[in-house]
């Protein structure tokens, strides 16, 4: 059984990991959401409510003004995905890890090799066109990480205070 979990981590960590191969080598044409944003939302409605949210990214102003309400939206969303990818990729390294490392040794280095991915995800984007690596991206890609390990770390220690009791 133990083997049979092993492989079915070692698996997901893979499908992540193809995923995001996959995805920093389409063009941003290829991924672009706006037109369906368009479609599924009330842009008006949205606009209205965030018309005088205004926030700077990798030297961009991002705004509905600067970037269409569905272009603002689209934005939000990207980068909730980069954040919430990202934290899988985490559990997905500390998972397999843990099967070979202490939960002490897993965690760190589930955090370094997450940064690692992150690095080289946007570093390979540079060779996709109409694709740019921003050093913003990786900061948040790590902070989805970070924020998962984060979590297990607080799962174990609560399992901790749970057996002592």
């Amino acid at each position: 059984m133990r083997s049979f979990g092993f492989l079915l981590h070692s698996l997901l960590l893979a499908a992540v990991l193809i995923g995001l191969f996959i995805s920093s080598s389409q063009p941003y044409a290829d991924q672009d959401m706006r037109g369906t944003i368009s479609k599924v939302v009330d842009e008006r409605n949205w606009e209205e409510r965030l018309q005088d949210i205004t926030l700077q990214y990798s030297g961009r102003e991002i705004s509905i003004e600067e970037k269409g309400t569905a272009g603002f939206l689209e934005f939000f969303l990207r980068k909730g995905v980069h954040f919430a990818t990202f934290a899988f990729l985490a559990y997905c390294w500390y998972r397999v890890l843990r099967y070979r490392l202490a939960f002490s040794t897993a965690l760190p280095w589930s955090a370094f090799l997450s940064l690692l991915v992150a690095v080289l995800d946007e570093w390979h984007q540079t060779f996709t066109p109409d694709r740019v690596g921003v050093v913003q991206d990786v900061l948040l890609d790590l902070s989805g990480s970070l924020t998962m390990l984060a979590c297990i770390c607080l799962a174990n220690l609560w399992e901790k205070a749970r057996a002592k009791s």
